[in-house]
């Protein structure tokens, strides 16, 4: 094992429209840039921050896409927790994003999901003593 540690894990999302997404991100759900750059790939890169939370965003052409893994292509959700999940939820849709319902998780999560414009899904959670929602 080595003795370096890893100080931070930040998502890098490609996104064929880096500029669309960025609007997403900072108009629907508050994030900030902190770095872009608009001359690389075909539509950029950016760094982008809201609270403790970071993502990066990247053109294809800028960062190549990972090879398949066994023959699969590399996936993944994205979980954001937050502090307040039905106002975030309620400013979402008032913007007339489309997010699934807010439903409480048989693990004691109160969530909704909704996906940004490249697809990516993500995933809002608060944890809840509410019961259940019934299904």
């Amino acid at each position: 094992m080595s003795a370096a540690r890893i100080s931070e894990l930040v998502p890098m999302l490609l996104c064929e429209d880096v500029q669309e997404v960025i609007a997403f991100y900072t108009d629907v759900l508050g994030f900030e840039v902190r770095d872009r750059m608009d001359d690389v790939g075909r539509s950029g890169w950016a760094s982008l921050q809201c609270g403790g939370a970071r993502i990066m965003l990247a053109s294809p052409t800028y960062i190549p896409v990972a090879p398949k893994i066994d023959g699969r292509h590399t996936q993944a959700l994205h979980y954001l927790y937050v502090d307040d999940i039905a106002a975030l939820h309620r400013s979402v849709t008032e913007r007339g994003w489309p997010t699934t319902d807010l439903v409480v998780r048989f693990y004691g999560m109160k969530e909704f999901e909704t996906a940004d414009p490249a697809g990516h899904v993500l995933v809002f959670g608060q944890d809840t003593d509410e019961p259940p929602t019934p299904e």
